[in-house]
């Protein structure tokens, strides 16, 4: 029986800024990326579908609220990909580094603003076998490679926001380190469930 592996989610990196616009509205457009293109996505909130891009990638018109929205993507010959669609308080995007499994982090403003889900979510599925355990290995440590540097990016773009005496950076760090953490636990599940056909 074949296991679903989630990708863990690819959000948009957001932390509090100054300069942060509310976005008005009850509702807002979401583009949905996969990687590979041409998977079916279906949103829901709560266990109930909201939504759904067929074939990626496209957008869906979601409404606001509190709760979050999971996602699903499916695509032959690849594991079934997931991501989870927090729902924000008014925030500033400082990056996009959501390539490979998105590394991100929500935190809510004390503001009150209206809530908000990230623009725009990407999807990596990862391949169902591979010709040769070279080629899986080259694959799944690029992968790798590519988490850990988001991460590393995510942390000093949060730091270079941060006020000096915002002792918000270290813990902002922290989650990002532990996003990092599970998305490369979740990689590393996928490259053992991975087939090699050769031999």
């Amino acid at each position: 029986m074949q296991k679903l592996f989630r990708v863990v989610a690819v959000l948009p990196l957001l932390a509090i800024g100054a300069c942060a616009t509310i976005v008005e509205g009850d509702d807002q457009t979401v583009t949905i990326i996969t990687d590979p293109a041409g998977a079916s996505c279906t949103l829901t909130r709560k266990g109930v579908a909201v939504g759904a891009v067929t074939p990626t990638p496209g957008s869906v018109v979601l409404g606001k609220s509190k709760d979050d929205v999971s996602l699903i993507c499916k695509k032959d010959g690849y594991f079934d990909g997931t991501a989870a669609l927090s729902s924000s308080f008014q925030s500033m995007t400082i990056g996009n580094v959501i390539f490979g499994g998105i590394v991100g982090v929500v935190v809510d403003s004390a503001s009150g603003a209206m809530h908000e889900y990230p623009a725009t979510v990407t999807v990596a599925l990862m391949p169902q076998s591979f010709p040769s355990v070279t080629a899986r290995d080259d694959f799944f440590d690029g992968r790798k490679a590519r988490i850990e540097a988001d991460a590393k990016a995510a942390v000093a773009a949060a730091r270079k926001n941060c006020a000096p005496d915002q002792q918000d950076c270290d813990a902002l760090a922290a989650k990002i380190d532990d996003k990092r953490d599970v998305e490369l636990r979740a990689l590393e599940k996928q490259r053992e469930a991975a087939k090699v056909e050769e031999g």
